[in-house]
């Protein structure tokens, strides 16, 4: 007997009739699940897909745009265990089921917040966040070690603020690892070894990043390498909405490293304006002196002519011209002292950056005659060509065989020969 035949459906119809099944399902309408973020990928419209696995299997889910403004609140990445809370529905043009996701929440940030509590706590019960350990920044720092990624931008920008500031003061980058597993060790060791080159001050820190990009500065080991450390120091890890263990045991805390750079140096040009402005002021406060005293003067004279006889009078203001012409010595003598120091500081403020001017200049005509000893130019200037066949250089004698056109260009020209022979070096 033969079978009766089956209904033919269409492929969009029957992923339309296994999307109404899978509709009609309530306990699928609103579910979560558990499972490990992977192949993670956003769209150009900020559509968020990925898979959620475990041990026993894979299902594929997505997360809309405008569903993250609300239900996402960190920033994920592939490993990620996660609840992901949403709905099943079947996607009718590629046949496949999968989890529309409203909300995701990280599985294990409350752990590691309480973990991250118990170790502020242990800290603080012994002491490493006291005010009493807090170590003064020094107002003129001439030595600053900065422990901070190596970044070319980061620590080009810190030494141009330190630059514009105080091109005086010198700066002894340590180029750490600020993220990562080996992160906290490495800072710390940067610690120490700025440490000991007993530097004025030393800044910790990174540009910004989100809280677990800035973990490494929640570590212990970080913690103790910055109570340990007889330079004061800085802490700058650019996180202005958590503090980090690192900004609570440092004694001071900025935003990020080229602030603090900006906020431990003085301006050396507000430096001298001020030092010239106590001058001026010590300057009137003197001739406002000498003219008191002589008023004073004037004063006691008239009184002494009214109160003495005529020879004791002149014997008094003999006395008083003595003292008055003393006080005036003594006065001159000791504006024109201040006048030398003042000078003195504006020799050396000027010999300073005239020494420092050359060695800028030697540095840029050693590195100019390095860069044209390194020109290809230079060595075909020095007798030496460049061997190419059919567009290919030349490397080895066994590229080229006898009766191949060569082509060897030197430094004002090039020569069009044939390969007669070839000798290879055993």
């Amino acid at each position: 007997m033969m079978p009766q035949s089956s209904a033919i459906y269409t492929v969009k119809e029957l992923n339309e009739k296994i999307q109404e099944l899978v509709s009609g399902e309530p306990w699928l309408g609103s579910l979560g699940v558990e499972g490990e973020i992977t192949g993670l990928g956003r769209d150009k419209r900020g559509h968020m897909y990925f898979s959620l696995k475990d041990p026993s299997g894979v299902l594929s889910a997505v997360m809309f745009a405008g569903k993250q403004i609300h239900g996402l609140g960190f920033e994920p990445v592939n490993g990620d265990k996660v609840h992901a809370f949403g709905h099943i529905d079947v996607y009718v043009r590629d046949g496949k089921y999968q989890l529309y996701v409203d909300r995701l929440v990280r599985v294990g940030d409350g752990e590691v917040n309480a973990r991250l509590e118990r170790l502020i706590a242990r800290l603080d019960a012994m002491g490493l966040f006291s005010q009493e350990y807090k170590k003064p920044v020094p107002a003129y720092p001439r030595n600053i070690g900065i422990v901070t990624a190596g970044a070319k931008a980061a620590i080009s920008d810190i030494k141009a603020v330190a630059k514009r500031r105080d091109p005086y003061a010198q700066l002894i980058c340590y180029p750490a690892t600020v993220q990562g597993q080996y992160a906290a060790a490495d800072i710390s060791h940067g610690i120490e070894v700025l440490d000991a080159m007993g530097l004025d001050l030393i800044i910790v820190g990174r540009g910004g990043g989100s809280k677990e990009d800035l973990w490494a500065f929640n570590e212990e080991q970080v913690a103790w390498a910055i109570f340990n450390a007889e330079t004061p120091i800085i802490s700058a890890t650019g996180h202005e909405i958590d503090t980090t263990v690192a900004d609570m045991v440092a004694d001071r805390r900025e935003s990020n490293p080229s602030t603090a750079v900006m906020h431990a140096l003085p301006v050396v040009a507000d430096t001298v304006a001020v030092l010239e402005h106590k001058y001026e002021i010590m300057t009137a406060i003197m001739e406002n002196r000498l003219e008191r005293l002589a008023r004073m003067l004037d004063s006691y004279d008239r009184q002494i002519r009214l109160l003495s006889p005529e020879g004791r009078l002149d014997k008094q203001k003999e006395q008083i011209d003595r003292i008055e012409s003393d006080i005036r010595s003594a006065m001159r003598a000791r504006l024109d002292g201040l006048t030398d120091r003042l000078d003195g500081y504006g020799v050396r403020i000027d010999d300073g950056m005239h020494r420092k001017y050359e060695k800028y200049k030697n540095a840029l005509d050693v590195m100019t005659e390095r860069i044209h000893g390194l020109s290809p130019t230079a060595k075909l200037v020095g007798g030496y060509g460049y061997i190419s066949s059919a567009g290919d250089a030349v490397r080895s004698a066994a590229d080229a065989d006898c009766g191949d056109e060569i082509n060897i260009t030197l430094h004002d020209g090039s020569i069009q020969a044939v390969v007669s022979a070839v000798h290879m070096e055993e």
